[in-house]
């Protein structure tokens, strides 16, 4: 969608921020809302745009942000406001370059230790205070309720799963449910494009729309499936080793990699 149609519909204050940005829509990640990059002068910004579902809002990760100020090198949010149909999230820049752009294997060994340092360093925040709770059995209902309004495409599965109907993958879910839970605050999207490094050292992360309290294996689900796509799956042990992971229970993997694909669309 052309920057001009947004343009009719900004708040006239969020208008007066943004005079004179240049404006480029960026692509990069799976985001369900609008995403442009925003320059001026040598200052960068970064805003989302969105209609706000019942499970989609922009107002949660403006929460989530604002929670982690100071604890995480997460952007400043600089601007949030919303109507009857649309939300608008405007966010500073962090710099560096996403994880997933890599020169050598050395680089990619050490992004590896990076992403493993990253999310130990996530899992680490007191969960006490956190604005939203993504626990699994609160995604469980969201996947339902998904899966009820035919809102799940199944052309999207991963590759090992793409022959289920939306049903069937669900049933599995529920076959593969853990008995308990091992809750930490999660980044609940945690891909390389998403985790961004300058000179060899992590600068920040980015994309919190489902961060909150959630169990740990969904960050590992999210994490792994991505080195595997990005890197190849060669490398995955090696992110097992530098989070400290000896045995990783496989079932509780797969079930949270097959509920992640009720969020990824």
């Amino acid at each position: 969608m052309q920057k001009e149609s947004w343009l009719l519909e900004l708040p006239a204050k969020l208008k007066e921020i943004l005079k004179g940005f240049k404006w480029e829509e960026n692509k990069i990640g799976w985001s369900k809302a609008k995403v442009f990059k925003l320059s001026n002068n040598g200052k960068t910004l970064y805003l989302k745009i969105n209609k706000p579902t019942p499970d989609f809002n922009l107002e949660q990760e403006k929460d989530i942000l604002e929670w982690l100020y100071q604890k995480l090198q997460v952007p400043e949010v600089v601007y949030f406001s919303k109507n009857d149909d649309r939300e608008f999230l405007l966010l500073s820049e962090i710099l560096g370059k996403v994880s997933y752009k890599i020169e050598s294997d050395k680089e990619k060994r050490r992004n590896i230790q990076i992403l493993a340092e990253g999310l130990k360093k996530i899992h680490s925040i007191p969960t006490s205070g956190c604005p939203i709770n993504n626990t699994p059995d609160k995604l469980l209902q969201l996947a339902k309720e998904r899966s009820d309004q035919g809102n799940i495409d199944t052309s999207q599965f991963d590759e090992k799963w793409s022959h289920k109907s939306v049903g069937e993958l669900f049933e599995e879910i529920i076959k593969l449910k853990p008995e308990k839970y091992d809750l930490v605050f999660s980044h609940g999207d945690y891909c390389l494009p998403n985790i961004l490094v300058k000179e060899g050292k992590l600068s920040g992360f980015v994309d919190w729309s489902w961060g909150g309290v959630n169990d740990r294996y969904f960050d590992f689900a999210a994490v792994m499936w991505s080195i595997g796509y990005n890197y190849g799956e060669e490398w995955v042990k090696y992110f097992l080793e530098d989070y400290g992971i000896k045995n990783i229970d496989r079932n509780r993997l797969k079930f949270f990699q097959m509920l992640n694909e009720f969020f990824q669309q």
